[in-house]
Order: C-alpha cells, then structure tokens, then sequence
C-alpha cells in the first residue's frame, strides 16, 4: 500500500503563499482603513464650517447696519429676534492679541458674542480655523464675503459664502 502525503517542499510552498495572501490583504485593509479616517476627518471639518458659515451669513443677513470691519472680525447690528444687538464674530488665539494681520499663530478659533465684547469672549462656533492668507471678511458693495480654512493633521477644508444683507 501506497503512503500519499504532502511534502516538506508543498507544505512551504502553501505556507508562504498563504503567508503572502494574507499580508497582500492586510496592507490593502491597512491602506483603505487610512483612506477611511481621512475622508471621515475632512468630513468632519466641513461639518463644522459648512454650519458656522450658515450661521454666520444667516445672521449677517438680517444685519441693520455693518458697525466695523477687519479683516479677521465683523461687527454688525441686528434683529435676531430679542430686538436691535450688536453681534460680532471674530478669530481668536489667547497668544494672539486682536488677531489683524500679521496674524502670529497658527491655528485660530472663529467666535460669537452679543453686546460689548472683550477680546477672547464669546462662544466658539469653530475651531482649528488656520492662519488666513487672505481676509476672512471682506466686503466688496453691500456684499459681505466670509472665506474659512480649517485643518485637522494634514487635512484642510476651504469654504466661502457670500451675503446681502437685507435691510442696509
């Protein structure tokens, strides 16, 4: 009778081509896992400024008046529905004081406040807003124009809108 077995040399074989097939699968998961993440990441990002930019131009859009404009902060008048305020929003950084250009840090938060305002107050609509290479606000007539540029790691998400307020 006849003995049938594998050999020492099959067995390698299938072992190391298993052993490939298995981290050929493993890099691929590795790799798509990493795509995951970014996409999530930016998703987040986009998120968080696509809702403070509506915020921000739904409010300045009913805005009675334009009370001061800089580069990096608006202030302007409004009935939001509590009767005539004055609202700003403005970048801020704790070592940055009153953040105009040349702005001195990296990353800034974008904030909301109500009524007179020290800088550093207000609550925050976004964070990791990065240092603007051009004017956050501008206004070009009576169209305001917002550009916000955040970043988490090595993704950025840049998104604009442009507003008409109603009653200037």
């Amino acid at each position: 009778m006849k003995k049938t077995a594998f050999t020492i040399l099959e067995l390698l074989v299938v072992i190391v081509a298993f052993s490939i097939i298995v981290g050929v699968v493993l890099n691929v998961y590795g790799v798509s896992l990493d795509i995951w993440n970014e996409g999530f990441k930016r998703s987040d990002i986009r998120t968080e400024l696509s809702q403070t930019l509506e915020l921000v131009t739904k409010n300045l859009r009913r805005a009675t008046s334009i009370d001061a404009l800089t580069d990096s902060s608006i202030t302007f008048t409004a009935d939001l529905g509590s009767g005539s305020t004055t609202y700003r929003v403005y970048l801020y950084n704790a070592a940055d004081p009153e953040p105009n250009p040349p702005y001195t840090q990296s990353t800034y938060d974008l904030r909301w406040v109500q009524g007179t305002t020290s800088y550093g107050s207000g609550a925050s609509l976004a964070n990791n807003i990065i240092q603007p290479s051009s004017p956050v606000f501008s206004q070009a007539g009576n169209v305001i124009n917002v550009n916000l540029t955040a970043a988490e790691g090595d993704e950025t998400v840049r998104l604009s809108s442009s507003v008409r307020p109603r009653n200037l």
